[in-house]
């Protein structure tokens, strides 16, 4: 059964400030949507419950029933009768397409939206030679005692290329749920299934194509004689063209799209304000280390190799991208900036004009046809409260700074640390502080979600270890069952099951911790960390080592917050005071995730419904899919990309294919009517005034 809502666990604290606790938007009560932010649906799923009966699942042939099914569903799509399509899929399930059918990033919810999609589209798509997928045979896929689904890996042609689907079918027209009616593929209906390309024209984003693009040896295609240092010097300096698309940053996402643009063929530059390629990796706190494993993190066409660690120390992170770009051959112009601000886009040539400065102050002018924002998952300006008095303290030799610009120092030993806030960097900040022998009070203002690295974040990804190795499943299909084979809304409601398991791996230490004064909750609607990471980004730690030291009460925990700082400590709300040499702000980020705003500005970032909103950091829009992130913007040529490493792999390669169509000449027009959401700042909060900044 659906576990039911976690008893003992308090998750008001991390309800948006002002929040009305019952109604969302639209007098929408928040248990019916997700992530309390009031406008997107919670999902229904087929259940033993919601089936009325109890499926003998123990008799399926899963094989068997999606062979049937595909043939029939097959020929459906292929003849473009809507109607009979329609017939396959479940009244109320889900259809998500990432740039086949809809070049956009669109999730379509029951009949009434998936079928004008279908009407629309399939005319121009042209799906045809629907099959099942050779390398991975179907599936019963067990979800606990009362779910399963037949999970079927699907291969297509279309009009322009090859693509690839993953769909769930339910027994959703059994009566009893019988081994008899189960054995009739007549019983089944997909419940969901997503749709994506995997090449146009012959052009792969993984895996290149070496009949256009490579030869038997390096060919100077103007016929001067360029060695291979040459061609690489003056392809890395724009020398002869401008670059088809530019890319502001060379973090992971931005090195993820020039390494997809370069296996297709496409004209690149990365520009970067550091040192380096992977430059904001290594600039970051000592102690940072990944808390996705590594089998998950792999980078395109080059993963990772096997021996790294589970959970990669930030540094040696950053030291891979600097030689990935390197082995890649990707463009960057490291030291240098893009002057927003000058920024225009030519409609009628449909081109940019860009105005670059680099590190020796030249000045460079580009037109580019796309302009793709990798500046990261955080704003670019810290948030750090204005405290009265902390002049002063600094004045006094005290130290205050957020957690970005945080080193612990080698003399630090014995110094009274502070550390305000109780998520990741609060976390990984005060285990470092407390191994080089500081002396370390963290503020925990809300209650966070916890979870243990060694234990119940492994437990998670346990399916996953062997991706890309000896007896697992190759990445691309590990990724297309992991993106396609449910929206968000549905991933969102089988959360929970797995935070079930981890609960009771986890339970002895979360006691103590708990004892030790810490407050936990469990995320939105029980589903743990990654049913708030899309809207609240923090309020939870997968814990490396930190939560023992609190509960051996090496690390003091406080509940409350700076009033004002004195010369040589702080006051607390609460009425007392704690002398302090170093306070460490671990408070995020102001206008996180508006990387539009941050580089164009203002009026580029509403044209583009790019809007700071706590409560929605990754613009979530009612479909459960992000408006912002990989997919096309009212603003032609502009992209804007982020994400963790695995969602980065996959998106980067159908947003470089889509445009890789564009320049093919493809009309790549989106499928229209994308609803928006409402211009919230957060679940049961009123809109943002007119005339307020973003």
């Amino acid at each position: 059964m659906i576990p039911a809502e976690p008893s003992g666990w308090n998750d008001e604290p991390i309800r948006p400030p002002n929040a009305d606790s019952t109604i969302g938007w639209a007098g929408v009560p928040l248990s019916d949507t997700l992530g309390y932010y009031g406008h997107v649906k919670r999902a229904v799923i087929p259940t033993n419950t919601e089936l009325g009966f109890t499926p003998d699942y123990a008799s399926v042939d899963p094989v068997k029933i999606a062979e049937a099914f595909a043939d029939s569903f097959a020929k459906a799509v292929e003849s473009q009768k809507v109607d009979v399509i329609l017939e396959h899929v479940y009244t109320g399930g889900y259809w998500k397409d990432v740039e086949v059918l809809t070049w956009d990033i669109r999730t379509l919810h029951g009949h009434d939206q998936i079928r004008p999609m279908l009407v629309e589209r399939l005319p121009k798509t042209g799906i045809k030679n629907l099959r099942i997928n050779p390398q991975v045979a179907p599936s019963l896929e067990t979800l606990g005692d009362d779910l399963s689904f037949i999970l079927i890996h699907f291969e297509f042609d279309f009009e322009h290329g090859t693509g690839v689907a993953v769909a769930r079918l339910s027994p959703l027209k059994a009566k009893t749920g019988a081994a008899s009616e189960l054995a009739d593929v007549a019983s089944w209906k997909i419940y969901t299934i997503g749709t994506t390309l995997e090449t146009v024209q012959g052009w792969d984003a993984e895996f290149g194509d070496k009949n256009r693009y490579q030869r038997a040896k390096v060919y100077d295609p103007e016929g001067k004689g360029r060695t291979y240092a040459d061609l690489r010097r003056d392809e890395a300096d724009c020398k002869g063209e401008d670059p088809v698309v530019v890319i502001v940053g060379a973090g992971h996402t931005g090195l993820s799209m020039a390494a997809r643009f370069k296996l297709l063929g496409i004209p690149h530059l990365i520009i970067e304000k550091g040192d380096h390629a992977g430059y904001s990796w290594a600039t970051r706190y000592a102690s940072l280390s990944l808390h996705g494993p590594t089998f998950t993190n792999h980078m395109p066409a080059l993963p990772f190799p096997h021996w790294f660690p589970v959970f990669l120390p930030a540094q040696q992170l950053a030291k891979f991208l600097y030689h990935y770009a390197e082995i890649m051959d990707l463009n960057i112009w490291t030291n240098s900036h893009l002057d927003g601000e000058t920024a225009v886009y030519d409609e009628e040539k449909g081109r940019w004009t860009l105005h670059v400065t680099r590190k020796d102050g030249s000045q460079r002018t580009l037109h580019p046809r796309h302009l793709v924002i990798a500046t990261g998952m955080s704003g670019t300006l810290p948030n750090v409260p204005e405290v009265p008095g902390m002049a002063d303290f600094e004045k006094n030799g005290g130290t205050v700074v957020h957690s970005s610009r945080h080193r612990t120092g080698a003399d630090w030993k014995g110094k009274r640390c502070i550390v305000v806030g109780a998520a990741t960097s609060g976390h990984d900040i005060s285990y470092e502080l407390s191994e080089s022998g500081c002396e370390v009070t963290m503020l925990q203002r809300s209650s966070t979600h916890i979870m243990s690295v060694e234990t119940s974040v492994r437990y998670l990804f346990k399916s996953r270890e062997l991706t890309n190795r000896r007896g697992g499943q190759p990445l691309e299909l590990a990724d297309q069952a992991n993106f396609l084979k449910h929206p968000y809304p549905v991933e969102y409601e089988l959360m929970r099951r797995g935070q079930k398991k981890t609960r009771e791996l986890d339970h002895d230490f979360l006691e103590a911790l708990s004892n030790a004064g810490y407050r936990l909750h469990d995320g939105f609607h029980g589903g743990g960390a990654y049913s708030m990471f899309p809207f609240q980004q923090g309020g939870f730690y997968w814990d490396t080592g930190c939560c023992q030291l609190i509960i051996d009460k090496k690390i003091k925990m406080l509940h409350t917050e700076i009033e004002r700082f004195t010369k040589d400590g702080v006051v607390y709300k609460d009425g007392t005071s704690q002398q302090a040499d170093v306070v460490i702000f671990a408070t995020g980020y102001m206008n996180s995730k508006s990387a539009i705003q941050a580089l164009l500005g203002d009026k580029m970032a509403k044209k583009c419904h790019e809007r700071w909103e706590k409560g929605n950091s990754f613009f979530i829009g009612p479909e459960g899919e992000s408006i912002i992130n990989y997919c096309p913007l009212p603003q032609k040529g502009l992209y804007a990309a982020f994400h963790q490493f695995a969602f980065t792999r996959f998106h980067s390669t159908r947003l470089a294919l889509r445009i890789k169509a564009e320049e093919l000449g493809i009309d790549v027009t989106p499928y229209g009517n994308k609803p928006l959401g409402p211009p919230s700042t957060a679940a049961g909060r009123q809109p943002r005034p007119e005339g307020v900044p973003l």
